[in-house]
């Protein structure tokens, strides 16, 4: 596979879609409002924010960079309830791994 901003990009809208279709009609917002725990909605949400990161880049090894960015999100302080925390950053170092060449 050919690792190019589309490639992510298509991925990245994948999650987005995945993330919508599990919340059907409600609004992220309005769960966590409602103090509701939805940790799979927050693994759809952590892999679209590692992909979105991993769009925003300056470089053009991707692949590199997304094995970079495996690392920072191993070890980034994720606020909030940590059943939700853990499913968010399962969900972004998921997204990342499908990208990251191994070094």
């Amino acid at each position: 596979m050919t690792l190019t901003p589309d490639t992510v990009r298509a991925a990245r809208r994948a999650a987005v879609e995945a993330h919508a279709q599990l919340l059907g009609n409600d609004s992220a917002c309005a769960l966590a409002k409602s103090g509701q725990s939805y940790p799979a909605a927050k693994f759809w949400e952590g892999q679209t924010a590692a992909l979105g990161e991993l769009l925003r880049t300056t470089t053009n090894h991707l692949g590199a960079e997304a094995a970079r960015l495996q690392d920072v999100w191993a070890t980034r302080r994720i606020p909030g309830n940590e059943r939700e925390a853990e499913a968010y950053r399962a969900g972004g170092l998921e997204a990342l791994a499908r990208f990251a060449e191994s070094t």
